[in-house]
């Protein structure tokens, strides 16, 4: 019995544990208003986003954060195009987590969105 209580513990850790990473994939997200970017950092003192459609200032477009879930957010208005960004965690570059990486030019890589309309 007190083998059988461990493992349903243990499945219960495990799926939770799923379920968090799964509201941890984010992504840009295209709204009326623009590209709702957002970046998981719990943590983070501040984040900004830093890209091709702000000349890469990384003191534009501060995130909002974070939410209960420890998520950073910004509503960018963007016309159709394909655009590099990287965010910028208390002063350390990322790349977002939930979009391919392409290679920068420079022995980096940064992420990017195409917005089509």
């Amino acid at each position: 019995m007190r083998r059988l209580s461990l493992n349903v513990l243990l499945l219960a850790v495990f799926l939770l544990s799923i379920a968090s990473c799964a509201q941890k994939r984010l992504g840009p997200e295209i709204t009326k208003d623009g590209v709702l970017f957002t970046f998981y950092a719990p943590t983070a003192k501040s984040v900004t986003i830093s890209g091709s459609f702000n000349t890469w200032d990384i003191h534009k477009d501060r995130l909002s954060g974070p939410d209960k879930s420890g998520v950073w957010s910004d509503v960018i208005p963007l016309r159709e195009g394909r655009y590099e960004y990287l965010f910028i965690v208390d002063g350390k570059w990322l790349p977002d987590p939930s979009v391919p990486e392409v290679d920068d030019g420079f022995g980096g890589k940064n992420s990017v969105v195409v917005i089509e309309k």
